[in-house]
């Protein structure tokens, strides 16, 4: 085949696809790798996706081809996989379809060809007679190809030979890439620059110059001069010590010198939608050059894997700053206005440690950055992320943790100067020292406090001479928050009105916004009022400007004690205009909302609203279809928590001010959803009680619909406590009274969980039946927030008797997708992995598990993929250190089992089978886990192992609820009333 013209130039980065067939090569691939990292290019490789249907994995094969630079392929004794798709209409390998890629756009091309004396297994000789035809072709074409260096190719003998060829030939690969003329450098992609030019998301603001810190820089200097040294740097320190800025002036005019970095990537956590999966996702971007949209259907665990090839490979200098943003103490609605002293000794939402991360995929991707070597990893918190400390609360290996003081009083002396405030050194350095322990951001205030001295502008002395204004201040006693805030207070304090208007409507945002929002979000101040306003904020060292993005922001420190000195009139006021701006401009985009992030708007109404005391309207607000999106959708369950929780007081009760404003219906709903939220999360003892608690709400107002469709939900949670009879029992009542009320949606909702609970305890004929009667038009759904519900708790009754079929999968899935519903994708996802499991398709069933696993994981919530997953990877020898993997699975019991065994650990396998078995008993028969029990069964038999004998099921010690009694008194009542 002639070689054509270029027609499509690489992305602007030095990648090398590596193509060949995988099973039989995967040590070649490796050596391969490994050649092409060394001599600082980025291999572009099937190890950096998931399994794919055979259309989606042509594709992206060869889009993998143009994007990069280069082209290596290894031909083996295999011919390879053959998509079947109608690209590909000559039946021809991947690796010879990608082959024809890489001539056909005039890729500089190597070939390797394992010789015919090369040892090899009958396994990885092809034995099928058109694919040895096939592969004949191939290297007859190979072979024949014209070029010179654009296309070599090289036979060897061992892998040996190989890894020795690899290394030479890869290396005048590069001399070859080097020389080739560059064309002209696109515009950045998604606003992304190319490495290894600093990429900032977003740019530091910073309130006043960079001063001193001299030991610090060197401690950066030395801590990154060298691989051998530790990993990751922490800087710990309070609110506005200057974490921020120390890590930004070192990045941009220190690191440079330091290393020959492969790039330098800086990422705030103060920003909306600052999460990790988000900092993973530019991050990969900026280092591999593809745009953000290749990495966004992508989950973390995915993420994380890939972020990590890329920090073991090249050295890579990333900064993660406000890193506390993403830990529990955080987790609320009001993190942006939280102070320091009410931050990291407590849990808001449940009983998890202040310091863990809200999602615990977080914590493994921080653990696993302590090792990424031989890249460098800075982080800036006020508080200490758990997982990087120790037991004894020492830093784990790899971490280095300093903790940031003030600045020297010289150098806070020079900050206090560089402002343009004169006066006598000794008496300054001796006031920052007394009153703020020479605190950067309480030393640019007090310069701001100087300058505004109107007896005596920038005159230090005067003003500190004087006892209405710096001689007033008395807190030398205080500790070093107590300090801070003392003198940000004062300053607050002295503030024109039309600034403090200005400062306090920004504190009520937990975001940075443009001059437009500002404006509208301000409508009482004129144009030119509002200019010196801004104006006057911004002399004061109180707002800062970001000349990039046009953005104003607040120092988190400044926002955090600005919002606790608003006056209740002000707050209501100023509250409501934020409500009205955003309330006009996010009208309805709950409807088509794909991530939380478009939420934004809605999240940031009821968030003002309940800080306004406003809980009534705040409910409106979160009813009129933002629940629906939150939970039902999108299963951002942690965001639903943080929004729901000021309607609550400690012990999830709900707080007085709001029971004063809400019916006990309201009350109810309220109650019913932070139940489905900590059911996600799979908090099953406090879903239980919230579940009761909206039960005994609607009762107490007669809404009978609605305590069907919440005692449904104690059945759904009853069995996730694996409470079979119990469960079982309480969703039979839940549908005796939903068939009571003449209500379809009321119903619909009792049969589903009724059947859910006969799916699990097997009986095919009573879930046949209940499936028979369940109306799936679903007239009063008018959002499709319910579609597939029912049909994926069916699904699950239909593989496990063996009957399932694709057509039912794909009907079910698209459902889900049709109206967006994360919980019917994910669970189509994970029955479909199943499903190819059992026909012994490992690959294509870890692309299903992967997909389950992503969704949950980008919502933040416990999956049931990830054991099958692990399970799936580790049969395609995809698991490296498989061991520690499975020690770290939080799994059930039975994958943990076959994980056991396929690793060969014959011990561990039998005790989580026996414990399996224990769990599929249940309560006892006849209200046992009918289709686990089985599965546990034949795995015990298998692994030569007693079955466990356990007691049948025990009515005497299983007495009803409390909120049973009461409904069978209500159903008792309402068929009375009927009968009349």
């Amino acid at each position: 085949m002639a070689r054509q013209p270029c027609m499509s130039a690489p992305r602007q980065f030095l990648g090398v696809m590596v193509s060949s067939t995988f099973a039989d090569l995967r040590e070649h691939r490796a050596a391969l790798m490994s050649a092409i990292q060394a001599e600082q290019l980025f291999p572009v490789a099937m190890e950096s996706d998931s399994a794919l249907p055979a259309g989606t994995v042509l594709d992206s094969s060869l889009r993998k081809v143009r994007d990069a630079a280069g082209y290596v392929g290894i031909i083996s004794h295999r011919y390879g996989q053959v998509p079947v798709c109608d690209a590909n209409p000559e039946g021809l390998s991947l690796t010879h379809l990608e082959y024809r890629e890489a001539l056909r756009l005039g890729r500089p091309i190597l070939i390797f060809i394992m010789g015919d004396d090369h040892p090899i297994t009958r396994a990885d000789v092809e034995l099928d007679p058109e694919k040895q035809a096939k592969l004949a072709r191939f290297l007859e074409e190979v072979k024949l190809a014209d070029g010179e260096l654009q296309r070599v190719y090289r036979v060897f003998s061992s892998l040996p030979d190989f890894t020795a060829g690899a290394a030479q030939s890869v290396s005048a690969l590069r001399r070859l890439l080097e020389a080739q003329p560059t064309p002209d450098v696109p515009a950045p992609l998604d606003g992304i620059p190319a490495a290894p030019a600093l990429y900032a998301r977003p740019r530091y603001l910073g309130s006043h110059p960079f001063v001193g810190r001299q030991e610090q820089l060197a401690t950066l200097n030395e801590w990154a001069g060298t691989a051998e040294s530790r990993t990751v740097l922490l800087f710990e320190a309070i609110g506005g010590t200057g974490k921020s800025i120390l890590t930004w002036e070192w990045i941009n005019h220190y690191a440079p010198g330091v290393r020959d970095w492969a790039g330098r990537f800086w990422y705030s956590f103060y920003e909306a939608g600052a999460v990790m999966s988000d900092f993973c996702r530019h991050a990969l971007s900026y280092m591999t050059g593809q745009p953000l949209s290749a990495f966004a259907g992508k989950g973390q665990a995915e993420l994380g894997e890939l972020l990590l090839r890329q920090l073991e490979s090249r050295p890579w200098l990333l900064v993660l700053d406000g890193l506390e943003r993403v830990l529990v103490a955080y987790h609320r609605y009001d993190a942006a206005q939280l102070l320091d002293e009410d931050a990291g000794s407590s849990d808001e939402i449940g009983d998890r440690h202040p310091c863990a991360a809200i999602r615990p995929e977080d914590e493994d991707l921080l653990r696993r950055l302590a090792a990424a070597s031989p890249s460098k990893i800075l982080i800036s918190s006020r508080l200490v992320p758990r997982v990087l400390l120790n037991q004894a609360s020492q830093a784990i290996p790899g971490v280095l943790h300093q903790r940031l003081p003030g600045l020297r009083p010289v150098d806070a002396e020079a900050l206090l100067r560089g402002c343009g405030v004169v006066g006598d050194g000794a008496a300054i350095r001796a006031y920052l020292q007394r009153h703020c322990d020479c605190h950067p951001l309480v030393t640019g205030i007090v310069a701001g406090l100087v300058n505004d001295y109107l007896l005596a502008r920038g005159d230090f002395d005067a003003w500190a001479a004087d006892l209405n204004h710096g001689g007033r201040l008395d807190i030398g006693e205080l500790d070093l928050v107590q300090k801070r805030n003392d003198v940000l207070r004062a300053a607050l304090g002295l503030l024109p009105p039309l600034s403090r208007q200005v400062l306090s409507t920004l504190a009520m945002l937990s975001e940075e916004v443009d001059y437009d929002t500002l404006s509208a979000v301000s409508p009482q101040l004129s144009p030119d009022q509002l200019s010196r306003a801004v104006n006057d904020l911004e002399q004061r060292g109180l707002l800062q400007y970001d000349w990039s993005s046009k953005h104003y922001d607040l120092h988190p420190v400044v926002r955090a004690v600005a919002s606790g000195r608003l006056r209740e009139e002000d707050r209501q006021i100023l509250g409501q205009r934020v409500v009205d701006h955003f309330t006009a401009r996010t009208k309805g985009a709950h409807r088509q909302a794909a991530d939380v992030e478009e939420l934004r708007g809605q999240l940031t109404v009821v968030r003002t609203l309940t800080q306004m005391g406003k809980f009534r309207s705040a409910f409106g607000t979160y009813t009129a279809g933002l629940s629906t999106a939150l939970l039902y959708k999108l299963e951002a369950a942690p965001e639903a928590l943080s929004l729901l929780r000021p309607f609550f007081a400690s012990g999830w009760q709900v707080s007085q001010t709001a029971a004063r404003q809400l019916t006990g219906e309201q009350i109810g709903w309220l109650s019913n959803d932070v139940g489905s939220a900590f059911h996600m999360l799979a908090d099953f003892q406090q879903s239980l009680r919230m579940f009761e608690t909206a039960v005994t709400a609607h009762a107490d107002e007669e809404g009978w619909e609605a305590v069907a469709d919440c005692l449904g939900n104690v059945g759904i949670v009853l069995n996730d406590l694996n409470r079979l009879a119990r469960g079982h029992l309480v969703a039979r009542l839940a549908l005796r009274l939903a068939e009571l009320r003449d209500n379809p949606a009321t119903r619909y909702h009792a049969q589903s969980k009724l059947l859910d609970s006969w799916v699990l305890l097997g009986d095919a004929a009573e879930a046949d039946a209940m499936w028979a009667e369940i109306d799936l038009t679903r007239s009063w759904d008018s959002h499709g927030a319910h579609a597939g519900l029912a049909e994926l708790s069916y699904l699950q009754s239909r593989f496990d008797r063996g009957l399932l079929t694709d057509a039912e999968l794909d009907h079910v899935e698209a459902l889900g997708r049709a109206n967006a519903t994360m919980y019917v994708i994910r669970g189509a996802h994970h029955v479909r992995g199943q499903l190819l499991m059992s026909r012994g398709d490992w690959a294509a069933a870890a692309a299903q598990f992967e997909a389950s696993v992503s969704i949950a994981r980008k919502t933040g919530i416990p999956g049931t993929s990830d054991g099958w997953l692990a399970l799936a990877r580790l049969r395609l020898g995809r698991l490296p250190d498989a061991r520690a993997e499975i020690e770290r699975l939080r799994a059930d019991n039975a994958v943990l089992a076959e994980l056991w065994r396929a690793y060969g650990d014959q011990e561990r396998a039998i005790a989580h089978a026996q414990a399996a078995y224990t769990i599929a008993w249940a309560d006892g028969e006849p209200y046992t886990r009918r289709f686990e029990l089985i599965n546990a069964v034949r795995l015990l038999e298998e692994l030569g192992a007693e079955v466990p004998v356990l007691p049948p099921y025990d009515p005497a010690a299983d007495p009803p609820l409390p909120c049973e009694r009461r409904i069978e008194k209500v159903i008792a009542g309402l068929k009375k009333r009927r009968s009349r």
